[in-house]
């Protein structure tokens, strides 16, 4: 092509990464390009005619009709994010800069697929937040679900509780067995305490062999204390690992709110006290402060 010749604009469509949509006003496609198949998985004979709002994932659907309104009221969407679902099924996480063309009655779009990035984010952000043992919230999320809670509890009228969880003796398994299997049994021990609660409740590792339990709208004391008991039966049963049987048994101390206080700090140090007196006592049992 000599440099005086004129550039096809629908060849530089489509051979862009990125998908141009072009939508009527009532919101039906009218225009795809190649790249649209790429990221979406429909062809464009598959698509011209229908209503765009039919890709959108379920979710998305009503703040992507207020981002419409807000196009065909004359404001630029530079940078809007929405999912979408693929031919296949998959969502699809995608950046828009779209535009209302009032000369055309069109809306012209383009989408870039932001899925990869999305989904290192999540990847980053739940290894920020979780246990990388035994993947369960670390101390950072279990203080935010714990203030969080407290705010909900005030708000609705309700209670809550926290169980301070320590492994009796489990320095014994480390030094008799070494960190490979003391690894394996938190990981064991991870997974029991998470079967003895509700998806409403949440188990975190502190570090170590601490661990501790929110529990959500506990009526009463005396709830979290069966809560507790179940814990302790369960942990008592032994684990099999490495073709031997280990037994160990926890020291459980409750706090309980507002018995114990209003804030997040007071109520996990009473927890702490609540479960030192437990295994002062002898361990493998359960205090309330």
């Amino acid at each position: 092509m000599k440099a005086t010749e004129p550039v096809c604009l629908a060849d530089v469509i489509e051979l862009m990464l990125d998908a141009v949509c072009v939508v009527d006003r009532r919101g039906h496609f009218v225009f795809v390009n190649g790249a649209f198949e790429r990221i979406f998985g429909y062809q464009a004979d598959e698509v011209i005619g229908h209503p765009m709002l039919d890709l959108v994932f379920h979710d998305d659907r009503e703040n992507t009709l207020q981002a419409v309104a807000t196009l065909l009221a004359g404001e630029p969407q530079p940078c809007f994010e929405n999912r979408w679902i693929r031919r296949d099924g998959q969502v699809v996480h995608v950046l828009w800069s779209a535009r209302w063309s009032e000369e055309h009655q069109v809306r012209i779009a383009v989408a870039h697929d932001i899925t990869e990035r999305k989904r290192m984010e999540e990847r980053l952000q739940h290894m920020a937040g979780h246990d990388p043992l035994t993947g369960l919230p670390n101390r950072a999320l279990l203080l935010d679900r714990i203030q969080t809670a407290l705010t909900q509890a005030r708000r609705d009228q309700t209670h809550l509780s926290l169980l301070f969880i320590d492994i009796d003796n489990f320095k014994h398994i480390n030094d008799s067995y070494g960190h490979f299997v003391g690894d394996a049994l938190l990981e064991h021990i991870a997974r029991r305490l998470k079967n003895c609660v509700r998806e409403s409740d949440t188990v975190g590792r502190l570090g170590g062999d601490e661990f501790l339990i929110l529990l959500n709208r506990t009526s009463t004391l005396d709830d979290a204390v069966v809560i507790a008991e179940k814990i302790r039966a369960e942990l008592e049963q032994p684990f099999a690992l490495g073709g031997r049987q280990l037994h160990i048994a926890p020291s459980i101390g409750i706090a309980h709110n507002p018995d114990s206080g209003e804030d997040y700090q007071q109520l996990i140090q009473c927890a702490d006290q609540a479960m030192y007196r437990a295994k002062k006592a002898g361990g493998n049992r359960i205090a309330v402060f």
